[in-house]
């Protein structure tokens, strides 16, 4: 799915390998993100297990909720983390504000509610969800040490990486707390994250890179 998968492989092995990504469906609606607005979003999507790394987003939005008392984290998934990660909101005090949706059959609808995508994983193969949340126009924050998440990501540009640096849950307070606070910049991130996305992911891409492949082989026998 990616160059840095296709480089985990021993040498004899991926120099017989190409590289290409799944597509993104295009969104049709863009979050409004310039509105104002009683209460705000961050959203999050995963199986609630331990490479994903929620405990980290709900510890890093603990030590930010009291600043921002209008906004909300909502993390859409399921899995077997699922009752550590209630007592953690419920210990850290902020259970009121954390909400765990499990499976919806609606992810659309998550997304054109929220301001905000975060994805706190500590590895990706391919960030489908946060590529997704960028086709809609969501500004979208990860960690720079997290694959399959930088290489969607640039910061600044399409999202912002945080680097975790010795304190990672302070890291990511400390980039939600600057993009909460400035709605230019995540509208600015948000759009340009969508044009990358559906420029380089698109399914009419992808299936043109798969067709110029399958072409390129067919042609040497």
């Amino acid at each position: 799915l990616s160059d840095a998968i296709r480089l985990k492989y021993p040498m004899i092995v991926r120099r017989k390998m190409i590289s290409l990504p799944n597509p993104v469906e295009v969104a049709t609606s863009v979050v409004n993100i310039g509105v104002d607005k009683e209460n705000y979003t961050l959203l999050s999507v995963g199986r609630l297990v331990e490479q994903k790394d929620h405990a980290t987003l709900i510890r890093a939005f603990a030590k930010i909720a009291k600043d921002f008392p209008n906004w909300q984290l909502k993390i859409v998934g399921e899995g077997i983390l699922r009752d550590y990660l209630k007592y953690l909101a419920s210990s850290l005090g902020v259970e009121a504000k954390v909400t765990l949706v499990g499976v919806t059959p609606n992810i659309e609808f998550e997304y054109k509610s929220a301001e905000i995508f975060v994805i706190s994983s500590r590895y990706e193969a391919f960030g489908l969800v946060t590529a997704e949340a960028m086709s809609h126009g969501l500004p979208v924050v990860g960690f720079a040490d997290c694959p399959g998440t930088n290489e969607l990501i640039q910061t600044y540009v399409t999202g912002l990486l945080v680097e975790p640096g010795s304190n990672r849950v302070c890291s990511l307070a400390i980039a939600l707390s600057n993009l909460m606070n400035n709605p230019q910049l995540r509208l600015r991130l948000g759009l340009a994250g969508r044009e990358a996305i559906n420029g380089h992911f698109s399914p009419t891409n992808v299936c043109d890179k798969w067709q110029y492949l399958i072409e390129s082989f067919s042609k040497k026998d």
